[in-house]
């Protein structure tokens, strides 16, 4: 196939969980198929593919990106006359070729259980991605959860494909350098890591409360490690505030997020957004290391239930489960093997290539 892959953002320009996925379906992509990718860039032209059709942003408004993306994506069309386009935007124009695009979630930051209906902001949000689905072939979403929501806002059912992201099984992977951990004493406490961009939907606040409460002997064996890009810079200062005192260190700039993953004994996920996957479990249980999550339907998809689920935003329960693992280290060597396994069974990304060709051979057709 001739595929046009287009994304308003892309790694490194801009790194984040949806990036990442665009940036591995385009690894998988041009190993099978005739391949175009246009991307736009804020920071570098230098931190997208040489080979790309780079588009450039950096100053534009949020119309004025959405104008010169579309721009650059149907001048591109026309020359490259591609059999199918995959985009990572919603705001992909007509482009008189069949197009799919890839919906992450519709929470738009919202925290738990917040409808995307329960604000002006989210529903006139709602009906543009159900505006600019009509001339769609297919949208593709990342778990049955989402797609339930993408059906409620009212995409028809017969345009939503589930396929589940991918994990990079060479880059987040077990290290040797980190086996053996012990059960945590003065000298090695057990290590508790939560990777994930740091806002008040992930919970951050919830990690530290959970770690503040454990009692002076559990606490004197752990220590919280917060890493993620600071996306919300007010909210990063109240938890450096709330974290004084407390065995709690907080990365913002690193350039590598799997070496936090490896490091980890016990890697927590106490968002309470609405997720429409869950990164930070999966690839914490492609590392090997066991996962305590906040349990809601997606994160439950994704993880296949594997890990210690609790419920959202109950803070003695996260303490609680945080206690179990602390002093049970065969058990968090039992839930990491079990997750790993899991990953490389089901989340490999040439697996989830497989099942995006099958969607884009189906609209092509």
């Amino acid at each position: 196939m001739k595929i046009l892959m287009a994304a308003r953002r892309y790694p490194p320009d801009v790194w984040s969980g949806t990036e990442t996925v665009f940036q591995n379906l385009y690894e998988q992509a041009r190993r099978g198929h005739e391949v175009r990718l246009v991307v736009g860039w804020t920071r570098g032209r230098e931190l997208v593919p040489d080979e790309a059709v780079a588009v450039r942003l950096q100053g534009a408004g949020k119309v004025g990106r959405w104008v010169k993306m579309a721009g650059g994506i149907l001048a591109e069309a026309r020359r490259f006359k591609p059999d199918v386009v995959l985009s990572n935007s919603i705001e992909v124009p007509p482009t008189g070729f069949p197009t799919a695009c890839i919906v992450h979630d519709l929470n738009f930051g919202e925290a738990a259980g917040a409808s995307i209906q329960s604000t002006l902001a989210g529903r006139a949000k709602a009906a543009f991605y159900v505006g600019r689905s009509r001339g769609l072939k297919a949208v593709i979403t990342v778990s049955r959860a989402s797609a339930s929501v993408l059906r409620s806002a009212g995409v028809p059912e017969a345009k939503i494909k589930v396929v589940h992201n991918g994990v990079d099984l060479e880059r987040f992977r077990p290290d040797p350098s980190f086996v053996g951990a012990g059960t945590g004493s003065a000298e090695r406490p057990v290590r508790f890591v939560y990777p994930s961009r740091i806002l008040p939907g992930k919970g951050q606040h919830h990690a530290i409360d959970a770690l503040a409460r454990l009692s002076r002997d559990f606490k004197r064996r752990a220590s919280l490690t917060l890493v993620g890009a600071a996306a919300d810079t007010v909210y990063l200062d109240q938890i450096r505030v709330q974290a004084v005192g407390q065995p709690v260190r907080i990365e913002t700039d690193v350039p590598r997020i799997e070496p936090f993953h490896q490091g980890a004994d016990v890697v927590l996920f106490p968002t309470v957004m609405d997720e429409g996957f869950g990164f930070t479990a999966v690839e914490g249980m492609a590392c090997g290391k066991p996962v305590i999550w906040f349990d809601q339907p997606a994160i439950r998809e994704a993880t296949g239930g594997l890990g210690l689920a609790v419920p959202r935003g109950d803070v003695q329960a996260l303490r609680a489960a945080m206690m179990a693992l602390m002093d049970d280290p065969a058990r968090r060597e039992r839930l990491g093997q079990e997750g790993r396994a899991y990953v490389e069974a089901n989340l490999s990304w040439p697996s989830v290539w497989a099942r995006y060709e099958e969607v884009l051979r189906d609209i092509a057709r």
